[in-house]
């Protein structure tokens, strides 16, 4: 055993060229540590979203990281998260754990167990709310859109021109053809916005056309 040894050590000492130097003991004592540049994970845009309501460049990436802070994003409607209505609690994504927060640091096993139990008790009273600032919400918008609604109302022998549709377009006329075409006369209103309509040679319309499409003919 000793022989091959020796022999071992006397064939690596042949090998070793005269310019290499074997070194056994490190040459400083200090460890060097290099240190590696961190890069952004994948919590890093969530976390700008929640802090400054800053989103990515790329459309396509900004549109997905909507998607999914939609579920834990308070809804002006309802004015609470979606998460909360379905499960009773406020949602603790994974960005926010790295996040000074009071949840983060008094949380507790024992507390939050009761919690949850407390917070699914009360979940009817929180989806009746909720309801309820919906319905505000949804009056509020329609008193908003009604007060910049300008009502047209026409009356029976009024004359009007009708809006040339693309299938009654004459496609002779080519893009510089007319928008409007008349006059026609009202002979009948079934409905608020909904009037029967008769050419000037006395040719009624079949359908009835809805005031949008309809404006008064000025002689």
């Amino acid at each position: 055993m000793e022989a091959d040894t020796l022999a071992k050590e006397a064939s690596t000492n042949e090998a070793v060229n005269e310019l290499d130097e074997i070194q056994y003991m490190p040459s400083i004592n200090i460890p060097e540590v290099q240190q590696l540049q961190s890069r952004e994970n994948w919590m890093a845009p969530i976390v700008l979203y929640l802090k400054d309501g800053r989103l990515p460049e790329e459309k396509d990436e900004a549109r997905k990281l909507r998607v999914r802070s939609a579920r834990t994003t308070t809804r002006t409607p309802s004015g609470e998260t979606p998460f909360k209505l379905a499960y009773g609690i406020e949602a603790v994504i994974p960005a926010e754990v790295h996040m000074a927060n009071h949840r983060v640091a008094a949380y507790q096993d024992k507390d939050n167990e009761e919690q949850l139990r407390l917070n699914l008790d009360l979940i009817d009273g929180v989806r009746m709310d909720a309801e309820q600032r919906m319905a505000r919400y949804k009056n509020l918008m329609a008193r908003q859109y009604d007060a910049m609604v300008k009502p047209r109302r026409f009356d029976i022998g009024d004359l009007v021109l009708k809006m040339v549709s693309l299938a009654t377009k004459n496609p002779a006329h080519g893009k510089l053809g007319p928008n409007w075409e008349g006059p026609y006369r009202v002979i009948n209103c079934k409905r608020q916005g909904s009037y029967y309509l008769e050419a000037l040679d006395g040719r009624r319309l079949e359908r009835p056309w809805n005031v949008e499409h309809l404006r008064r003919y000025y002689q």
